[in-house]
């Protein structure tokens, strides 16, 4: 399997000067190459595939003004770019895809009418290497004097066989970052019994787990993290005022900070709850993890003031593929599983259920609940027939809160269940 290396590489002036310079190359021969591409399109001729290009590209001056192993990469990248195309645009015409996708792009910043530089791909470590906290990159032939040495900051988390590396500028904090793909092995694992858990996702309660055998479930409560969310997005908006009132202009190096902070920010805590979730159910012994996946759900969502919370915070996919990523380290499989009618019934009787709020179901038997955990135990009994007795699930719940930097138990909700703990 293959794992990224993320470091930040400090580069001098005049390294600077050198890596601007290929990333302009790099975009050159790029644009080139996407010309002859969107011709033969237009013609209703065969694109060229990347042997082709590669022929045809290789003895002019925008090829040979880079580093062999750099030029290949790029013109791989671009053929790369088209295959998704042309496959994305066969399950448009299928209707699998609802917006039709665009042809791939040339690389130019039409606000200034330049080339961007902020992109530098590297085919093999025969291109670069990592050697003495320094990354080495090979120069082309009308600046080459020996290798190109930058030293870096940041772990090797993953040691493997190295494959391709990426350079890429982020414009907002003027850092360079290395993308270094490795390929390691797969951990050799004990056989374990199979143990289930289920999860319902929501925008106020971001995730409500679950866990076979377990008499207590676990909600992650998104307010803390949607108030930081909303302090940066009001942030953004007063830039914005204030550019349009003074400048006239649409963005700022500050404007583009304040969207990197929020972005950062929120990727952190989605990245800190799986991190914590999938831990939780690794000491459980889980080993098969059931998601709900809410498809098509935010589009008949209506809630006013509120819309902002569905349609911009609610970032279901994206804390999907982080759990994933967790679940497959700590070696659970996780599964989307349509959660459909899992809110309507109740968990321990099946009747259907009354839901007066958004957070709260109540049975006609057995009275007032939580709604998001009475869907994950649905789901849990749903897809794991295992799970044994309606009647022995029990709606207990610990609230986890988010204080910018972990998530964890309530008071109340800690002592909620000391209190069901000593009654029992």
């Amino acid at each position: 399997m293959r794992r990224t290396n993320i470091i930040r590489i400090c580069p001098a002036k005049k390294q600077e000067k050198i890596l601007r310079l290929m990333g302009d190359r790099v975009s050159a021969l790029w644009n080139a190459a996407n010309y002859l591409y969107r011709q033969s399109y237009f013609k209703n001729e065969r694109v060229p595939s990347y042997e082709k290009s590669y022929h045809l590209f290789k003895t002019q001056d925008d090829y040979k003004a880079l580093p062999t192993h750099i030029a290949q990469e790029g013109l791989k990248k671009l053929s790369k770019a088209w295959k998704s195309y042309f496959e994305l645009l066969r399950l448009y015409k299928t209707g699998r895809l609802q917006d039709k996708p665009g042809l791939p792009k040339y690389r130019k910043d039409r606000k200034i009418g330049e080339r961007p530089f902020n992109y530098i791909p590297i085919q093999s470590t025969r291109a670069y290497s990592l050697e003495n906290g320094c990354l080495n990159i090979t120069l082309p032939k009308d600046i080459r004097n020996g290798r190109l040495s930058i030293p870096f900051k940041g772990i090797i988390r993953y040691c493997g066989s190295f494959k391709t590396c990426e350079l890429k500028y982020e414009p907002a904090a003027r850092k360079w970052y290395a993308h270094i793909v490795v390929e390691v092995s797969e951990p050799q694992r004990k056989e374990r019994p199979i143990k289930y858990a289920a999860a319902d996702l929501g925008a106020r309660r971001i995730i409500a787990a679950s866990i076979q055998d377990s008499s207590i479930n676990h909600v992650f409560h998104s307010k803390q993290l949607r108030k930081d969310y909303k302090y940066w997005t009001r942030q953004i908006a007063e830039e914005q005022s204030r550019l349009s009132n003074c400048t006239g202009t649409k963005t700022s190096r500050k404007l583009k900070q304040l969207y990197r902070m929020r972005g950062l920010r929120f990727k952190h805590g989605l990245e800190t709850l799986s991190s914590n979730l999938v831990s939780l159910l690794k000491r459980k012994g889980v080993t098969q993890f059931k998601i709900g996946y809410p498809k098509n759900c935010r589009e008949d969502m209506h809630f006013g003031r509120n819309n902002g919370l569905v349609h911009n915070f609610w970032s279901f996919d994206k804390l999907l593929r982080i759990l994933e990523k967790h679940c497959k380290r700590r070696g659970i499989n996780l599964e989307r599983i349509n959660e459909a009618g899992t809110s309507d019934i109740c968990h321990i009787c099946g009747l259907p259920v009354r839901r007066p709020m958004r957070s709260v179901v109540i049975c006609p038997i057995h009275g007032r609940m939580h709604a998001d955990v009475n869907a994950s135990l649905n789901m849990l009994k749903r897809y794991t027939p295992v799970y044994g007795d309606r009647a022995k699930a029990a709606p207990a719940w610990i609230t986890h809160e988010w204080n910018k930097h972990l998530w964890l138990p309530h008071a109340k909700s800690l002592k909620y269940i000391q209190d069901l703990q000593v009654a029992a």
